[in-house]
């Protein structure tokens, strides 16, 4: 008998708890998609000299910077399905097709990438 008033209780106070009041969002700018760029073979950092490509449909973002050598980022609060392009001199370019970035009610969720160029 206890163990039903139990279940019954916490039956209710699940149920009676569905409305979590309003969502509070923070300022934090969060990139969709961020690429560590590398030598394959040796490791080295080469998003100095790269370039990245985010295409969705008929949005085009492009950028050569990378606060750390290492990484680059684009899709600044946009989500979407993108083909990602790294290109370097000397290098082959690195393409990845269909990266999906999605987003909550407050941002969107970020896609870790490493483009290990050849």
């Amino acid at each position: 008998m206890r163990f039903r008033l139990l279940i019954l209780l916490a039956l209710t106070f699940l149920l009676g708890c569905d409305d979590l009041g309003p969502i509070i969002c923070t300022d934090q700018f969060v990139y969709g998609i961020s690429v560590d760029v590398v030598d394959s073979g040796t490791g080295v950092l080469l998003a100095d000299s790269a370039t990245m490509t985010l295409r969705d449909s008929n949005y085009v973002e492009t950028t050569t910077v990378s606060w750390d050598g290492l990484t680059m980022a684009g899709a600044g609060e946009r989500a979407g399905q993108y083909t990602v392009i790294v290109a370097r001199p000397r290098y082959h370019n690195w393409v990845r097709t269909e990266v999906e970035v999605t987003a909550d009610e407050c941002h969107v969720i970020p896609v870790k990438l490493r483009a290990e160029l050849q």
